[in-house]
């Protein structure tokens, strides 16, 4: 949660216009920044400097009346409650019985009694401790009836009264405290100076209500209450005191966080309100015979579902290749590819459809060729929905969210951009070698988003309408799509890739052949981007970005070790095959040392992408029942007989073209497990077989998809980001524009430069 938020949300609400003004001072940080980079970019108008400095004296000025209202406030409140607290004590002292306060004699019980649980006359230690005011108005008879019942219940609701009150004003001193902190620090790592230790020291600790002396009077205060409240209610019992009095705290707290929970959601809507943006209602249809009408989205997933599901029965009783478990299973695969393409449900819903599918219509076969029995089928079927890939995919979550939870992946990005100065072009170049370096560790899902808050400090300084902040953002989706092609686990569509790639090759064949075309891939973007958007004409120079100045911990370490240790064993996986077997082995280490010690927990488990866990499984679960049937080979086959007097390099520019099609309109995941596994047929079935080499190209060109705003992860977190005023950065115009030429520049690298280099280690 934000401090912002924290601060709102901690705040007593009846006291909301006296705390920090938390907010309004960090505006006024961030307009104090934009106005130096604007002075920086107009070294000539001196102006712009005199401005600068003009807005340092009115921070300082906000800073001093905020102060100012502070002391005013918690002087008035400290007045009025400690009087109140006085007041309160001598009244009781005047009104309290006194006599037979130590006493072994007890009459009846008075209704009184009923006020107090903490009196158990039947223990005799009880009765040596100094009775409450009710127990001994319960216990004995006296003439003087100035403390009768309503008396009683109106006390006790004074003390604790005050009791909320007076923990109300030490929660405000301390929350103010910590916005002065926090927004003297955010000051001084905006701005670049060092303001917090000084202003902090001289002016906040010198005043009064921060004063150390004045915190133990109010405790002192605090615990006044309480004892009163012991003597008065609890025998004595001071602990039993504070029990009752902080249950009444926190329903107060309760109270009160319920209401500002409420009005926090109220204005972040009436903010989302305030957006200019075109409020068009939603489209909808009639439904037909009746009076009801359904939404445009839901209608185009109903009407994907029903054509789906007609074509998946027809084709169930069309004879294509004349074999029923073949025809069957191409019925399944034209409907699961049909379902992941238009998403009329969700992806993950269709893969774990397929399983059920898979097994009533009998498509399985045994080695032999006799169909399987369902019992046989569905034990194979599970069996192929988790495998040593599968493992990889969560090993490879695990790491990224290890790098992520302890800021290790920031740290290294922040350290880096830092120092790539402020030129638009050298900043652009650097932020896209991060993402395309962060995508190798943490895939290129979580690394845009990561990102887009690094680049934060630049964009909120742009000018409005700058073509520098398009060129950041898809800078930064490009290159990430790129980058999820960098290393086995920087994307699932390499996981995919390696399940159908016998012997597995490595990490260290995946680097030899990735990285080059990687590289040499973001330069390609980077060029486009400058002769394009022409960031350097916009805007001479940027605002830097500061490096973070955390000190490093031992988790950070200890997870640091655990990553260069997992890595170098799956880069060494090949030469310790014959020990580990597998590479979800090695993935294994990561998940168990991460959770068993702590570094990551239940939470973290919960955030790993499940979803993309369940679409892999279910393609890996179509994959060996389209192998099994024998609808793999035959489809191979038949494309085999077409190709197979084409060169290696043809083969693969055909499969790698039709792959970067399929992947700029539909997830590249679901592009790889449809085509790869064809892929890998048709390389054993020629005449010298290359499967490797085509299926590795294949499983690049899938990462070649960038062309929409749809084509992966990477760009579909780009085109929802907004600027200030709620209005999108980019367009799907700003997507064709430079993604297009990208694809078709990566496709043609991965068949030449991939296919030589691929060729040169064997395959």
């Amino acid at each position: 949660m934000k401090f912002s938020h924290s601060l709102q949300f901690n705040a007593v609400p009846d006291w909301i216009d006296y705390y920090v003004a938390y907010d309004q001072l960090k505006k006024l940080i961030f307009q104090i920044e934009k106005e130096k980079v604007d002075a920086f970019n107009n070294a000539s108008d001196p102006e712009k400097a005199s401005s600068i400095a003009n807005d340092e004296e009115k921070f300082l000025t906000q800073l001093d009346m905020q102060l100012d209202k502070i002391f005013g406030f918690y002087s008035e409140k400290e007045s009025e409650l400690y009087n109140q607290l006085d007041s309160l004590d001598n009244s009781l002292s005047q009104g309290m019985p006194t006599q037979n306060l130590y006493h072994g004699h007890l009459t009846g019980p008075s209704p009184l009694s009923d006020l107090d649980s903490t009196l158990d006359v039947s223990h005799p230690e009880a009765l040596r401790r100094k009775m409450s005011i009710e127990s001994r108005m319960s216990t004995q008879s006296f003439d003087d009836k100035s403390f009768n019942v309503e008396q009683l219940v109106d006390l006790r609701t004074q003390l604790i009264s005050l009791y909320v009150s007076l923990s109300e004003l030490e929660s405000y001193i301390e929350l103010n405290r910590m916005a002065f902190e926090k927004i003297l620090k955010k000051h001084d790592k905006v701005l670049e100076g060092s303001l917090r230790e000084q202003y902090i020291k001289k002016m906040v600790l010198d005043s009064r209500p921060f004063m150390p002396q004045t915190t133990e009077v109010l405790r002192a205060q605090i615990e006044r209450v309480e004892r009163i409240y012991a003597d008065a209610f609890c025998n004595g019992h001071v602990t039993i005191a504070v029990r009752q009095m902080k249950t009444h705290l926190r329903d107060q707290i309760t109270y009160d966080r319920n209401t500002v929970w409420k009005d926090m959601v109220g204005q972040e809507r009436l903010t989302q309100d305030a957006h200019v943006k075109e409020s068009k209602p939603e489209k909808t249809y009639p439904i037909p015979f009746t009076r009801n009408r359904i939404a445009a989205g839901k209608a185009h997933n109903l009407i994907s579902f029903l054509i789906s599901i007609v074509i998946f029965i027809i084709l169930l009783n069309v004879d294509i290749f004349h074999n029923k478990q073949e025809n069957y299973c191409f019925a399944l695969l034209i409907f699961a590819a049909i379902m992941w393409a238009t998403e009329a449900i969700p992806l993950y819903a269709t893969s774990l459809m397929i399983p059920f599918l898979i097994v009533p219509l009998a498509i399985m076969k045994n080695a032999d060729g006799t169909v399987m029995t369902a019992k046989a089928a569905s034990k194979s079927v599970f069996s192929s929905m988790f495998s040593g890939t599968i493992l990889m995919l969560l090993g490879g979550f695990s790491l990224a969210a290890a790098l992520s939870k302890y800021g290790i992946a920031k740290a290294f990005a922040s350290h880096v951009l830092s120092r790539a100065g402020t030129r638009p072009r050298w900043v652009l170049l650097a932020i896209m070698f991060v993402a395309g370096f962060l995508c190798m560790w943490i895939s290129n899902v979580a690394t845009p988003v990561l990102c887009f808050s690094l680049i934060n400090p630049i964009m909120r300084t742009l000018p409005d309408g700058s073509s520098v902040a398009k060129c950041l953002l898809l800078g930064i989706a490009l290159a990430s799509c790129i980058g999820g092609m960098t290393s086995p686990i920087s994307s699932p569509q390499n996981i995919v890739t390696l399940q159908y790639m016998n012997p597995n090759p490595g990490w260290g064949i995946w680097f030899g052949a990735a990285l080059p075309i990687s590289i040499i891939s973001v330069f390609i973007c980077w060029g486009l981007l400058l002769l394009i958007y022409k960031p350097d004409r916009s805007v001479p120079h940027l605002n830097k970005i500061k490096a973070t100045k955390d000190k490093i911990t031992f988790q950070q370490v200890f997870v640091m070790l655990v990553t260069i240790l997992t890595i170098a064993l799956w880069c060494a996986e090949s030469s310790l095959e014959e020990y580990l077997g597998d590479t979800g082995v090695i993935a294994a280490i990561p998940l168990f040392v991460f959770f068993g010690t702590g570094i990551l927990g239940k939470d973290d488990l919960n955030a790993f992408l499940w979803s993309v866990v369940v679409l892999a499984q279910g393609g890996m679960a179509l994959g060996n029942a389209v192998t099994s049937s024998g609808l793999l080979e035959d489809i191979a086959l038949q494309i085999k007989d077409g190709i197979e007097d084409l060169q290696p390099i043809a083969i693969l520019c055909i499969f790698a073209f039709l792959i970067l099609v399929f992947s700029t309109f539909v997830s590249h995941t679901v592009a790889a497990l449809i085509i790869v596994p064809i892929v890998q047929q048709v390389g054993q079935n020629l005449p010298e077989p290359h499967a490797n080499l085509l299926v590795m190209g294949a499983g690049l060109a899938c990462s070649a998809g960038m062309a929409l705003p749809v084509s992966g992860y990477p760009n579909m977190s780009a085109v929802m980001m907004e600027d200030q005023r709620g209005k999108p950065y980019l367009t799907s115009k700003d997507f064709l524009m430079v993604g297009v030429p990208t694809s078709i520049c990566v496709t043609v690298l991965i068949f030449t430069l991939g296919y030589g280099i691929l060729s040169g280690v064997g395959y």
